[in-house]
């Protein structure tokens, strides 16, 4: 057996319509034997670099723990993100919508839905005498509301550093800066109600985020052009119509 495998033999190509010789090699059943075995080695060795480096390994079945796989654990966080920020233009879009078109309102019961408000909203457009409002903060008004110089809030001066709670549990549909108003923070609440706080200097909260009644939602400020001093100016919304906050608050 051995000297077979041993013997040599020729491997001879031949032309097909003259017979003539085209190439020949003398080659031995041992060689032969290790030409395959190299050759599967290769392809074995370069199967496994394939699928143990690039990512075809997550091709095999069971390969390991889709939990603990970096890329999908990556891309899972980016599609959170994604749909947190949806989530939240949607409140914001249906903030706005509140304000600018009263008579298609929908409110927002705290728990996440969004509920049609087509019945007068026996239950959920209350007035605002029947609600008790938390204090954004304690300071000096500076300015009224007055619908005749379009100053639609209340002005509050305070401290350098106070922080402005929010007057109800709420949504927060806004929550960005503008070249006017500064620092602005914008909440919907219960019954078609949105307060909205300018010029502070850092806001705390984030659109899309629910806020308690007496939250700390930013900090007293003095940013945008129409403001001389640290201050607030609150807003209140009710149905669209600004009202003045001033007849239901204390600021004192």
């Amino acid at each position: 057996m051995g000297s077979k495998l041993s013997n040599k033999y020729r491997l001879v190509l031949l032309d097909d319509d003259t017979l003539g010789e085209i190439n020949s090699t003398r080659l031995s059943l041992l060689s032969m034997l290790a030409f395959v075995a190299t050759l599967v080695c290769l392809v074995a060795i370069s199967t496994y670099l394939l699928f143990s480096y690039t990512p075809l390994r997550y091709m095999i079945p069971g390969y390991a723990d889709v939990n603990n796989n970096k890329e999908y654990i990556t891309l899972l966080s980016k599609v959170e993100d994604i749909e947190t920020e949806l989530d939240a233009q949607r409140i914001y879009t249906e903030g706005i919508k509140n304000m600018l078109n009263p008579s298609k309102l929908k409110i927002d019961n705290l728990d996440g839905n969004i509920e049609d408000n087509n019945e007068n909203q026996l239950s959920g457009n209350l007035p605002v005498e029947h609600f008790y409002f938390y204090s954004p903060l304690k300071g000096e008004i500076s300015a009224g509301f007055d619908l005749n110089e379009n100053h639609l809030g209340t002005d509050i001066v305070a401290e350098k550093g106070t922080p402005i709670r929010s007057i109800q549990d709420g949504v927060v549909i806004n929550a960005d800066w503008s070249a006017k108003t500064g620092n602005t923070i914008s909440i919907q609440h219960r019954s078609n109600l949105v307060s909205v706080y300018k010029h502070n200097s850092t806001l705390l909260s984030k659109i899309g985020e629910k806020v308690g009644s007496g939250e700390a939602i930013a900090i007293i400020g003095n940013t945008g052009e129409f403001t001389s001093g640290p201050h607030v100016h609150l807003e209140l919304w009710k149905n669209g119509v600004p009202i003045d906050p001033a007849k239901y608050i204390v600021f004192d």
